[in-house]
């Protein structure tokens, strides 16, 4: 865990001001803002298109002033550049990391697609009738078209991170049970997307590996090459029945050779869902051992009253009982967290 000291000297990092104009970069297991390293804590909002329709972009003034953030993950689905002119969302995009960039956040940009390079992807939940039906669409093609125009537009600003894809799945039946390590297979297709965005800046990018990024074990070994790669894992309560074993296990200690972001992770009292869980079920343990003992970057899932797990009642203001959970973390991070 984090050492309050060694809290408050990070805390005193995230000030807008320190990070006026300056990028990131990797140096070794650390994320480094100007010459000091920084930790990066603070939440989704998802795809601005689906989920944030009619929001002001205020929200983000909230997220930093009120949630005391300094990193907020912004999506993009595949189905949304498929479907609709890239030039209206690359602006909706600007708007959005703009209003988040002048509250002092740095920012995550997250292709949002579920599945495998020119394979299998998740088909949409059939209660979803607004949203394409390819949503999640994993075609390759797609994904480099993306970060072509992507990074040419944002990749002169060093503080955003381009999270290259969300979660590789293979196959539907790798959520039934556990699937080997696959690092190997992918990672050929994460240094193609890595040199289309190369092209234009240096911005840090984030890859991941299989079983909904949860399984990094390989990369430690093999990482990516060239600079500013960092890594990302997802991991929701419930997961291998909450076993920090398994966690580490899958973790592998990459945090020891690159930044790890934890750009997924949170819980629901009362859902159906696989990730119901609680404060003193999921959260306080892996915040506890993960986010501060491992020093993991990381931004929770989502801040939303509607995408879940949720973080927000229908008022768009009330905290939800994980909201509450994220909010106090993210007021003190570095102090020991109660269920």
């Amino acid at each position: 865990m984090i050492k309050p000291i060694l809290s408050a000297a990070l805390a005193a990092l995230w000030c807008a001001p320190c990070f006026a104009g300056g990028g990131l970069q990797v140096r070794g297991n650390e994320l480094m803002a100007g010459d000091k390293p920084v930790i990066l804590r603070g939440v989704a909002v998802g795809d601005p298109i689906l989920a944030r329709e009619g929001r002001p972009l205020s929200d983000y003034e909230r997220i930093a002033r009120d949630w005391h953030a300094n990193l907020v993950r912004i999506s993009l689905h595949p189905g949304v550049w498929k479907h609709q002119p890239h030039a209206r969302v690359l602006d909706v995009l600007g708007r959005e990391i703009k209003a988040a960039l002048d509250n002092g956040m740095f920012v995550i940009l997250d292709w949002h697609t579920i599945g495998w390079p020119n394979g299998y992807y998740e088909k949409i939940n059939k209660d979803w009738t607004d949203d394409p039906q390819d949503l999640y669409d994993s075609n390759f093609d797609l994904a480099k078209s993306f970060w072509d125009e992507v990074s040419a537009r944002f990749g002169n600003d060093g503080r955003i991170i381009f999270e290259l894809w969300n979660e590789p799945v293979r196959t539907k039946t790798e959520e039934d049970g556990e699937a080997p390590p696959e690092w190997n297979q992918l990672k050929p297709f994460f240094a193609e997307l890595l040199r289309i965005v190369r092209t234009h800046g240096n911005n840090v990018v984030l890859a991941t590996a299989n079983d909904w990024a949860y399984d990094l074990r390989g990369i430690r070994k093999n990482p990516l090459p060239g600079e500013n790669v960092a890594y990302a894992w997802h991991i929701y309560a419930n997961t291998d029945d909450n076993d920090e074993a398994l966690w580490a296990r899958h973790l592998d200690q990459l945090q020891t050779v690159a930044p790890v972001m934890v750009t997924e992770w949170g819980f629901q009292e009362h859902t159906k869902e696989p990730f119901r869980g609680t404060a003193r079920s999921f959260g306080t343990k892996f915040v506890r051992d993960f986010l501060e003992g491992r020093h993991l970057h990381s931004t929770a899932w989502c801040w939303h009253p509607d995408w879940t797990p949720v973080m927000l009642e229908p008022d768009w203001k009330t905290p939800t009982a994980m909201g509450r959970f994220v909010l106090n973390y993210l007021a003190a991070p570095g102090k020991p967290v109660s269920p």
